[in-house]
């Protein structure tokens, strides 16, 4: 694997854990899950979304190094993708302060990477840093299968709606629908009815670079209320 390859390798498993661990501070202690929200890939970097009382914010301000666990989730179940892990390390700072108005003001902290490293049965691979936050990766096959799985887990009942007026199917005919794949370049869909499986490809109007340009892409050609 050359080292381009891994960076890309490295950025989809960021952008689709299975589990995430985040260890702090040189005796490496665990910060427990209940303190933060993580989102999970912020410009090649995961950022984490503490309340004011959090020790995890404590940390940045403290000027803390940080460790990053990723369990891999990509790729189908049984794949060796499956059994890679993500190793993250570097030192936590406060990006931005929550908002007084809400109920829960939370803060975002992040994790300012120093060293990539990407584990597989075989061999530890140090990744480049910057070829890992390479803006280029942003649509990596990671991030587009969270996308997908997304789509099928939250919008469920607007893909429907959506593959009835697409393609003229009646909705009351509609067992289930689903998005199979998502490409810079289109979205394959699904649908079932009591006559088997219907799949299709809908190609966007021109090959997208950016999540947000992916947004309005299946926004426009699926739902409007697609995320």
């Amino acid at each position: 694997m050359n080292p381009a390859e891994a960076a890309l390798l490295a950025r989809s498993v960021l952008s689709c854990p299975d589990a995430i661990t985040l260890w702090v501070g040189e005796a490496r202690r665990c910060v427990e899950d209940e303190l933060y929200e993580v989102t999970c890939d912020m410009h090649g970097a995961p950022v984490f979304s503490a309340s004011d009382e959090s020790a995890l914010l404590a940390a940045a301000h403290g000027g803390s190094e940080g460790m990053v666990e990723i369990a891999s989730g990509l790729g189908a179940p049984a794949s060796a993708h499956r059994r890679l892990s993500l190793v993250l390390q570097g030192r936590l700072v406060q990006r931005d302060s929550g908002c007084s108005c809400c109920g829960d003001p939370r803060s975002l902290v992040a994790l300012d990477l120093s060293a990539v490293s990407l584990l597989s049965d075989e061999e530890t691979l140090a990744v480049d840093v910057s070829r890992f936050r390479d803006h280029r990766h942003v649509l990596n096959p990671g991030y587009l299968q969270r996308t997908v799985e997304h789509a099928n887990e939250a919008h469920e009942l607007e893909l429907r709606t959506a593959i009835s007026t697409t393609f003229g199917v009646p909705l009351h005919s509609m067992l289930a629908a689903s998005l199979v794949r998502v490409d810079p370049c289109g979205v394959d869909v699904t649908w079932l009815d009591a006559s088997g499986s219907h799949p299709h490809r809908l190609d966007f109007v021109r090959p997208v670079t950016s999540p947000q340009e992916l947004g309005a892409a299946l926004r426009s050609h699926l739902h409007a209320g697609m995320c």
